[in-house]
């Protein structure tokens, strides 16, 4: 595999204690709630996390395209603070004399920012290892390992799973110290030949997978107060993450070389487009069915874009930073909606009658066709005849301009 035994099995448990500490943050904000049933523990605290991920990913993406954040630059030592910070304080319960949503908004901005950079800083180690088959490997054993843990922990008294998050988040910040002064970081910035022809295909796999987190915040927050409440609110958070690690896991072996989010949506729409066809015909009796596989094919998506940034910072010389950050920032930004969304439909569905299953069915279709439309396109070929090397054409350079692309790559413009 190119490295020891020792040093890849370090880096695969660093690694997926990191992934065990962010879930579990997620899960059960921040050790503020004692259940881990539903898509969104608590909503406010959700909120607070999308639109925190988004602003720190922006400062991200600032920061490298200014050249004030070059590689190896970014520091884990203030997301680690605020993410131990933040269990601490929805542990011990010190924000209860505080009105319930202050409490929420702090700890859901904290969770925002640090898992934003820690997942920045844990996918630059991957890309940065000279075995590329080595550092795959390593994610899918520590995909393997948080699915494990958390799918254990999840069901154990909630001071338990603040005591794991701590020990796991002290546990990866000290691997990941250890790894960045072990592994050299790359002396100069790749110059990989860039084909505007590949560019195209990258913003497809980004839109699908924000397309997949918008639908999980409409379904989870229009049902909200109705008696379809439990579609969502009878899941078991832990359920869809092992069904979906044992999937992932395949899958990666399957597709080592090159994995391809975008085989993943395909294979997943047919799924959810059936089972939220069923919606208004038969929701009550589907249930919580529903949910688990919704929740199911978005985890799966969401592990395989970690191998896929991974792969295309290496094969297209983009920074990792920039591509996690988008990832981050943008999947934060498209779950807000979703959330406002199904908010959105709950109150039309109470105000004017409208059958609330029939909505939700609609707004959940919709735009996971738009993907797959999207997906059907394909980007230009290369042309002699105007000497470029491949770009996409008019009408995707329309909708996603060049200068939008370069800002992927650290440098002045």
């Amino acid at each position: 595999m190119g490295l020891s035994i020792k040093r890849f099995a370090t880096i695969a448990v660093g690694y997926g204690l990191a992934k065990i500490a962010t879930s579990l943050a997620y899960i059960t904000a921040m050790g503020s709630v004692a259940s881990s049933i539903g898509f969104v523990s608590e909503l406010d605290f959700m909120f607070a996390m999308t639109l925190a991920s988004a602003v720190t990913a922006a400062g991200v993406v600032v920061g490298v395209r200014s050249g004030r954040l070059a590689s190896w630059q970014l520091s884990q030592i203030p997301a680690v603070l605020a993410l131990g910070f933040g269990f601490l304080l929805g542990a011990t319960q010190v924000l209860a004399g505080f009105p319930p949503v202050l409490s929420a908004l702090v700890l859901g901005a904290l969770c925002g920012f640090s898992t934003t950079i820690l997942c920045a800083v844990w996918l630059e180690v991957f890309v940065a290892q000279a075995d590329a088959a080595s550092a795959a490997y390593q994610i899918i054993a520590a995909l393997a390992i948080q699915g494990v843990v958390v799918s254990i922990v999840s069901s154990m008294p909630a001071m338990v799973a603040v005591l794991v998050s701590i020990a796991s988040l002290a546990g990866s910040s000290v691997v990941l110290s250890w790894v960045r002064t072990a592994i050299a970081p790359p002396e100069e910035e790749r110059t990989l030949e860039r084909h505007r022809g590949s560019r195209f295909p990258l913003l497809q796999c980004y839109v699908c997978m924000f397309v997949l987190v918008g639908v999980i915040g409409i379904l989870h927050t229009s049902v909200l107060g109705s008696s379809s409440e439990h579609i969502v609110g009878d899941v078991r958070m832990w359920m869809p993450l092992a069904v979906a690690t044992g999937i992932t896991v395949v899958l990666a072996l399957a597709t080592m070389k090159r994995p391809n989010p975008m085989g993943i949506y395909k294979a997943c729409f047919p799924c959810m487009l059936v089972i939220l066809s069923l919606l208004p015909f038969a929701g009550e009796l589907l249930g919580s069915l529903v949910g688990l596989i919704t929740i199911t094919c978005y985890d799966v998506c969401g592990m395989m874009f970690l191998l896929f940034i991974v792969e295309r910072s290496r094969a297209l010389g983009y920074s990792s930073y920039m591509l996690s950050a988008l990832y981050m920032g943008g999947s934060g930004l498209f779950l807000f909606i979703g959330l406002s969304v199904g908010l959105l439909l709950g109150v039309l569905s109470a105000d004017y009658g409208f059958s609330l299953l029939t909505l939700l069915a609609f707004a959940a279709i919709y735009p996971l066709v738009i993907g797959l439309v999207l997906l059907a396109r394909r980007a230009k070929l290369p042309s002699k005849s105007d000497g470029t090397a491949g770009g996409p054409s008019s009408a995707n350079s329309l909708l996603f301009p060049e200068s939008v692309w370069r800002t992927l790559r650290p440098g002045p413009i």
